[in-house]
């Protein structure tokens, strides 16, 4: 196994330790990341699939636009309120088990939707279901920074991200042709796809929490921040799994992973975590600059794509279009070549930019290099913003409308997952618990927009609304530019907050 990628030093060094998730085959690594990543591609299919019914359900069970609303925008909330009750079980008992125990729920919770038979009864099965579907969002980030290196982690979360767009895309793509016969066979496929990843995820995720020693970066001095987390970091994440390898390796070694052992395993109880500290700790890092920047970031170009896709039905429905169920669905195409772009742009383009940056630097890497990848592409969510907001309110043809929507879908992969990369570069031993602050904030801001949505558009109009998501999307990547100068001072001066803050609740249980 070489030590340096490109010239470069691989960061963070592999350990002696059979535990260090890093020396897994890569096969095996791979596979462990898009068994988790799959389940936000359930998720995400299930969760949005329900926007091209909108009008059968107000036949359905007799309700306005704004109740039938009420079925996505709920899942919305829960998914992102779901993340405060996942995450801290996942830091305290273990990544695969709270994995398991969701994704077993949300096949369970499906199975219900699809006999629900009241309003009332299907609203509930939409909260619960969200709520099971939040585990991934968070957990699947840690589980990257666990296993890859860091000039690997751009393009792993990329896989994350798309998985995540992907499945809010799809769903309504697929559901437009199956709810015009009946909305709950769409459901048994979503339940169908929940089942198979929770099988997979029993089969193929190892857990891959893991503690690394503290070893400062050859790049650069280890600044206040980076001894902080690290400080932090042996006291908040532990495994047991030794059931994963055989020996001590030698540097260089890759481990062989006994599956057999790993389908054995399922709590991995780690005594050094607190649960009032696993609980306390996202809500920290919502005083950090950079976590704000990104929840303003991930915010503004969700909310922006998502109210179209909200707003889809009644437009497209509705004359001059008067598209079939089906018809709306296939929009979502629009969106699926949005996703794989920035995937690519902000994947594995990212990261060659940023190893050049470091090439040209001698050597020297900060997270705030990361950011420099957002100019390429920076523009685009914008433009987006605009023209959907003229396509829509001149009711334009729906291959401009079409155009719009995948530039919009574009920002929605692009800018979050380069705004996310860099925060799991600036605090790596913290990474579930900020992406729980990140996810949590950015899911309660898009459940504001998302919830006044139709009624803002049917009252002010699109060019109203999307003038505003121009100027949030605009003024967050704007705001790049100071992070890029001032981000790491940033960071350091939070070093203490976290600090004080670790300090003064309850270490272990």
């Amino acid at each position: 196994m070489s030590s340096h990628h490109h010239g470069l030093q691989l960061w963070p060094p592999l350990s002696n330790d059979p535990k260090d998730p890093l020396r897994w085959p890569r096969w095996v690594k791979f596979l462990a990341l898009i068994s988790v990543a799959f389940a936000n591609f359930v998720a995400n299919f299930a969760g949005s699939g329900f926007s091209v019914a909108s009008v059968i359900f107000e036949h359905q069970f007799q309700k306005t636009a704004e109740q039938v609303n009420a079925f996505m925008t709920f899942n919305f909330l829960l998914l992102g309120i779901g993340n405060m009750f996942w995450v801290p079980l996942s830091v305290k008992y273990g990544k695969r088990p709270i994995m398991l125990i969701s994704m077993a729920i949300l096949f369970a919770v499906l199975v219900w939707t699809a006999k629900a038979k009241t309003f009332n009864e299907m609203l509930a099965a939409r909260c619960i279901s969200g709520f099971a579907s939040a585990a991934g969002e968070s957990i699947v980030p840690g589980v990257v920074s666990d296993m890859f290196y860091l000039h690997e982690r751009g393009a792993m979360m990329s896989i994350y991200v798309i998985l995540i767009s992907c499945g809010t895309a799809i769903g309504p793509l697929v559901a437009g042709f199956m709810v015009e016969d009946s909305w709950r066979n769409f459901v048994w496929v979503c339940a169908a796809l929940a089942g198979f990843d929770l099988l997979l995820i029993f089969l193929a995720y190892p857990e891959s929490s893991f503690v690394r020693p503290e070893i400062a970066a050859p790049s650069e001095r280890r600044n206040s921040t980076q001894k902080e987390e690290l400080d932090g970091a042996s006291q908040v994440i532990e495994t047991r799994s030794e059931e994963i390898g055989l020996g001590r390796p030698q540097n260089g070694d890759t481990i062989k992973v006994s599956f057999p052992k790993v389908w054995m395993s399922f709590w991995h109880r780690n005594p050094m975590v607190s649960l009032p500290r696993a609980f306390v700790v996202p809500f920290v890092f919502l005083g950090c600059i950079p976590v704000l920047w990104t929840i303003l970031v991930y915010g503004g170009v969700l909310a922006s794509q998502i109210i179209v896709i909200f707003a889809f039905p009644s437009l497209l429905l509705a004359p001059p279009y008067l598209f079939a169920s089906s018809s709306v669905g296939l929009m979502q195409i629009a969106a699926v070549v949005g996703f794989v772009l920035a995937c690519y742009g902000g994947g594995y383009i990212c990261d060659v930019i940023t190893a050049r940056c470091i090439i040209r630097k001698k050597g020297v890497f900060t997270p705030e290099l990361r950011l420099i990848s957002l100019a390429p592409g920076c523009l685009i969510a914008p433009i987006g913003c605009i023209l959907v907001a003229f396509a829509c309110d001149r009711s334009l043809h729906w291959a401009v409308i079409a155009v719009g929507f995948g530039m919009l879908s574009f920002g929605t992969v692009y800018a979050p997952n380069i705004a996310m990369t860099y925060l799991l570069d600036g605090y790596p031993a913290f990474a579930q618990e900020i992406l729980v602050a990140v996810n949590v904030t950015k899911n309660l801001v898009a459940f504001l927009f998302l919830y006044v949505a139709v009624g803002w558009i049917n009252d002010e109009g699109w060019i109203q609304v999307y003038m505003i998501m121009f100027m949030i999307v605009s003024l967050a990547m704007v705001l790049a530019i100071p992070m890029y100068f001032w981000g790491r001072k940033a960071r350091e001066s939070f070093g203490s907050t976290l600090k004080k803050a670790l300090g003064s609740i309850p270490v272990s249980v």
